[in-house]
Protein backbone atom coordinates (compact mmCIF):
# COMPACT_ATOMS: atom_id res chain seq x y z
CA UNK A 1 0.00 0.00 0.00
CA UNK A 2 2.90 2.29 0.83
CA UNK A 3 4.31 1.61 -2.63
CA UNK A 4 0.98 2.58 -4.24
CA UNK A 5 0.86 5.98 -2.50
CA UNK A 6 4.50 6.69 -3.34
CA UNK A 7 3.84 5.89 -7.03
CA UNK A 8 0.70 8.01 -7.04
CA UNK A 9 2.59 10.88 -5.44
CA UNK A 10 5.37 10.56 -8.03
CA UNK A 11 2.81 10.47 -10.86
CA UNK A 12 1.01 13.54 -9.48
CA UNK A 13 4.31 15.45 -9.21
CA UNK A 14 5.20 14.51 -12.78
CA UNK A 15 1.75 15.57 -14.00
CA UNK A 16 2.03 18.97 -12.28
CA UNK A 17 5.50 19.49 -13.79
CA UNK A 18 4.23 18.66 -17.28
CA UNK A 19 1.26 21.00 -16.84
CA UNK A 20 3.53 23.82 -15.71
CA UNK A 21 5.81 23.27 -18.69
CA UNK A 22 2.92 23.18 -21.16
CA UNK A 23 1.46 26.30 -19.55
CA UNK A 24 4.77 28.10 -20.17
CA UNK A 25 4.95 27.05 -23.84
CA UNK A 26 3.52 29.69 -26.18
CA UNK A 27 0.62 28.53 -28.29
CA UNK A 28 1.44 28.13 -31.96
CA UNK A 29 -1.08 28.18 -34.78
CA UNK A 30 -1.54 24.74 -36.21
CA UNK A 31 -0.35 23.97 -39.69
CA UNK A 32 -3.98 23.31 -40.62
CA UNK A 33 -4.90 27.00 -40.27
CA UNK A 34 -5.95 28.80 -43.42
CA UNK A 35 -4.93 32.43 -43.84
CA UNK A 36 -7.96 34.48 -44.86
CA UNK A 37 -7.71 37.88 -46.53
CA UNK A 38 -10.39 40.22 -47.89
CA UNK A 39 -9.89 43.10 -50.31
CA UNK A 40 -12.78 45.51 -50.91
CA UNK A 41 -12.83 46.65 -54.55
CA UNK A 42 -14.98 49.75 -54.13
CA UNK A 43 -13.08 52.34 -56.15
CA UNK A 44 -12.84 53.25 -59.86
CA UNK A 45 -9.20 54.43 -59.92
CA UNK A 46 -7.22 52.18 -62.27
CA UNK A 47 -3.90 52.96 -60.54
CA UNK A 48 -5.31 51.69 -57.26
CA UNK A 49 -6.66 48.59 -59.02
CA UNK A 50 -3.24 47.83 -60.52
CA UNK A 51 -1.65 48.34 -57.10
CA UNK A 52 -4.22 45.98 -55.60
CA UNK A 53 -3.45 43.40 -58.30
CA UNK A 54 0.29 43.72 -57.56
CA UNK A 55 -0.30 43.01 -53.87
CA UNK A 56 -2.64 40.12 -54.68
CA UNK A 57 -0.06 38.55 -57.01
CA UNK A 58 2.61 38.93 -54.33
CA UNK A 59 0.37 37.25 -51.73
CA UNK A 60 -0.55 34.35 -53.98
CA UNK A 61 3.06 33.71 -55.00
CA UNK A 62 4.28 33.92 -51.39
CA UNK A 63 1.64 31.54 -50.08
CA UNK A 64 2.16 29.08 -52.93
CA UNK A 65 5.97 29.12 -52.68
CA UNK A 66 5.79 28.55 -48.91
CA UNK A 67 3.02 25.94 -49.12
CA UNK A 68 0.70 28.02 -46.93
CA UNK A 69 -3.04 27.42 -47.15
CA UNK A 70 -4.86 30.63 -48.02
CA UNK A 71 -8.23 32.00 -49.02
CA UNK A 72 -8.45 35.45 -50.63
CA UNK A 73 -11.70 37.29 -51.24
CA UNK A 74 -12.03 40.30 -53.52
CA UNK A 75 -15.42 41.92 -52.95
CA UNK A 76 -16.51 44.32 -55.69
CA UNK A 77 -19.21 46.89 -55.04
CA UNK A 78 -19.99 50.45 -56.08
CA UNK A 79 -17.69 51.68 -58.86
CA UNK A 80 -15.37 48.68 -58.40
CA UNK A 81 -18.00 46.39 -59.93
CA UNK A 82 -17.04 47.48 -63.45
CA UNK A 83 -13.74 45.58 -63.15
CA UNK A 84 -15.59 42.27 -62.97
CA UNK A 85 -17.85 42.90 -65.94
CA UNK A 86 -17.35 41.57 -69.45
CA UNK A 87 -20.14 43.66 -70.94
CA UNK A 88 -21.67 47.05 -70.15
CA UNK A 89 -24.53 46.98 -72.66
CA UNK A 90 -27.68 48.32 -71.01
CA UNK A 91 -25.98 48.91 -67.68
CA UNK A 92 -25.27 52.08 -65.74
CA UNK A 93 -21.54 51.58 -66.41
CA UNK A 94 -19.42 52.57 -69.36
CA UNK A 95 -16.45 50.23 -69.38
CA UNK A 96 -13.21 52.16 -69.53
CA UNK A 97 -10.52 51.38 -72.14
CA UNK A 98 -8.00 50.43 -69.44
CA UNK A 99 -10.12 47.43 -68.52
CA UNK A 100 -8.92 45.68 -71.70
CA UNK A 101 -5.77 47.68 -72.51
CA UNK A 102 -2.68 48.83 -70.65
CA UNK A 103 -1.07 47.58 -67.49
CA UNK A 104 2.17 45.61 -67.21
CA UNK A 105 1.17 42.92 -69.73
CA UNK A 106 -0.86 45.23 -71.98
CA UNK A 107 -4.06 43.22 -71.44
CA UNK A 108 -5.64 45.66 -68.99
CA UNK A 109 -7.19 44.95 -65.64
CA UNK A 110 -9.46 42.26 -67.12
CA UNK A 111 -6.47 40.26 -68.30
CA UNK A 112 -4.65 40.66 -64.99
CA UNK A 113 -7.71 39.58 -63.00
CA UNK A 114 -8.19 36.51 -65.21
CA UNK A 115 -4.49 35.60 -64.86
CA UNK A 116 -4.71 35.98 -61.10
CA UNK A 117 -7.77 33.70 -60.99
CA UNK A 118 -5.93 31.14 -63.09
CA UNK A 119 -2.86 31.32 -60.84
CA UNK A 120 -4.74 31.08 -57.53
CA UNK A 121 -7.63 28.88 -58.64
CA UNK A 122 -10.19 28.17 -55.93
CA UNK A 123 -8.04 29.98 -53.35
CA UNK A 124 -9.31 33.34 -54.64
CA UNK A 125 -12.95 34.29 -54.79
CA UNK A 126 -14.30 37.34 -56.60
CA UNK A 127 -17.66 38.39 -55.15
CA UNK A 128 -19.93 40.98 -56.72
CA UNK A 129 -22.57 43.02 -54.87
CA UNK A 130 -26.16 42.34 -55.94
CA UNK A 131 -27.21 45.75 -54.56
CA UNK A 132 -24.82 47.54 -56.93
CA UNK A 133 -25.86 45.27 -59.79
CA UNK A 134 -29.49 46.21 -59.24
CA UNK A 135 -28.73 49.92 -58.94
CA UNK A 136 -26.62 49.89 -62.13
CA UNK A 137 -28.84 47.47 -64.12
CA UNK A 138 -26.15 44.80 -64.32
CA UNK A 139 -27.28 41.24 -64.96
CA UNK A 140 -25.44 38.02 -64.13
CA UNK A 141 -24.55 37.41 -67.79
CA UNK A 142 -22.63 40.73 -67.85
CA UNK A 143 -20.20 39.46 -65.20
CA UNK A 144 -16.94 37.63 -65.83
CA UNK A 145 -17.38 33.86 -65.60
CA UNK A 146 -15.44 33.47 -62.35
CA UNK A 147 -17.44 36.07 -60.38
CA UNK A 148 -19.96 35.01 -57.76
CA UNK A 149 -22.68 37.24 -56.39
CA UNK A 150 -23.37 38.25 -52.82
CA UNK A 151 -26.46 40.14 -51.60
CA UNK A 152 -24.45 43.11 -50.24
CA UNK A 153 -20.74 43.77 -50.74
CA UNK A 154 -20.17 45.70 -47.52
CA UNK A 155 -21.91 43.02 -45.47
CA UNK A 156 -19.75 40.36 -47.18
CA UNK A 157 -16.60 42.26 -46.14
CA UNK A 158 -17.87 42.55 -42.55
CA UNK A 159 -18.84 38.87 -42.41
CA UNK A 160 -15.43 37.80 -43.70
CA UNK A 161 -13.70 39.96 -41.09
CA UNK A 162 -15.87 38.41 -38.35
CA UNK A 163 -14.72 34.99 -39.65
CA UNK A 164 -11.10 36.07 -39.14
CA UNK A 165 -10.15 37.47 -42.54
CA UNK A 166 -7.55 40.25 -42.55
CA UNK A 167 -8.84 43.40 -44.27
CA UNK A 168 -6.48 44.90 -46.85
CA UNK A 169 -7.74 48.31 -47.95
CA UNK A 170 -5.95 49.89 -50.90
CA UNK A 171 -5.64 53.66 -50.51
Amino acid sequence: MKYFFKSAQYLATLLVAVMLFVGQTPLKASDDDVIKVVYPLDFPDVKRVHFMLNTLNNLVKHYQENLIDYEIHVVAYGPGLQYLMKSDKGSGFVLKPYIYNGGPAGNGTAGRLASLKQLAGDNIIFSVCKNTMKKKSVTDDMLVDYAVTTPAGVIKVIDLQREGAALVKIQ
